[in-house]
């Protein structure tokens, strides 16, 4: 897990440096548009509104959207063309036109520069959803057991609360269970580092095969394990342990030796009318593991 989240950093600051290169891109392209742009109104005699289309284009297409500066060029357009074609001696001293060469370019220029607008504002949305990712994703490996990959303690805490409060909204019930292992904390000086590894690693494996996809797991302290099973009671949650409990009694080492590692299960049952309490004991004793 670890790993694939190294690739996906690796392929993100691979994307966020094309993406740099096309920002880049964009912006020259609009420095020239807005050189070309500046030559036009030069030659022509539009006065101050000229001077003010372009801007108010280019930061409605940066703000809004490329569809908000591609509806707002058209708009002023057009009523650029009705303006002069009808209301403005201008049009009549031949200063402007929009159907020769100059008026053409103006109108395409316009155009354009909506549109290179519109994609600076799409590529910075779209950089700001990937760092709202990567960040997402921080927030997950910080709430995971780096040795089991398992939710840790405070994912646990904001589960269980979670859960609380779906269960004071809609009724229902779920319970809770804690599976201490007391040998665990001398496990790896007894047995080695190897050996320590190896039995997470398998014992991580054996909680998700006896539970099912919907119930959530967790370590939450060093020799301690919990059970978030939603819409499920205590009895339906001592089958889950039933099941594990062959697998402590009777663990097998790499070395093929047969050891049993004592255990003490906990449960708990949350309903609506206990809901409160029993959720501030479970956050108690899970404190005391700690």
């Amino acid at each position: 897990m670890a790993s694939r989240f190294e690739t996906d950093g690796g392929m993100n600051m691979k994307q966020w440096t094309n993406d740099s290169i096309y920002l880049f891109g964009l912006i020259a392209c609009m420095v020239v548009g807005t050189m070309a742009y500046t030559v036009l109104l030069s030659e022509s005699n539009t006065g101050l509104l000229g001077y003010l289309i372009l801007p108010a284009i280019v930061l409605s297409s940066l703000i809004f959207g490329m569809r908000a500066g591609l509806t707002l060029s058209v708009t002023l357009l057009l009523f650029l063309f009705i303006y002069f074609r009808w209301f403005a001696s201008i049009y009549e001293a031949g200063n402007v036109q929009f159907f020769n060469g100059r008026g053409i370019s103006f109108t395409v220029l316009l155009l354009v520069m909506s549109i290179l607008s519109g994609l600076v504002h799409q590529l910075v949305k779209n950089d700001q959803l990937s760092r709202l990712e990567l960040e997402e994703r921080a927030r997950q490996l910080v709430a995971v057991d780096s040795e089991t990959w398992l939710d840790n303690a405070e994912r646990f805490r904001m589960d269980l609360n979670a859960e609380r409060d779906r269960l004071i909204r809609h009724g229902d019930a779920f319970a809770v269970s804690f599976i201490q292992i007391q040998e665990l904390r001398q496990f790896e000086e007894r047995y080695g580092r190897t050996e320590y590894e190896w039995f997470l690693n398998y014992f991580s494996d054996e909680l998700h095969l006896a539970t099912r996809r919907t119930d959530h797991k967790y370590r939450i302290a060093l020799d301690t394990f919990a059970i978030i099973y939603p819409h499920t009671s205590p009895e339906a949650a001592r089958v889950v342990h039933d099941r594990i409990r062959p697998l402590l009694e009777q663990y097998e080492l790499q070395s093929g030796e047969h050891v049993s590692l004592t255990h003490e299960d906990t449960f708990y049952d949350v309903n609506r009318e206990n809901g409160n309490a029993v959720v501030d004991e479970i956050i108690a004793n899970m404190s005391a593991f700690s």
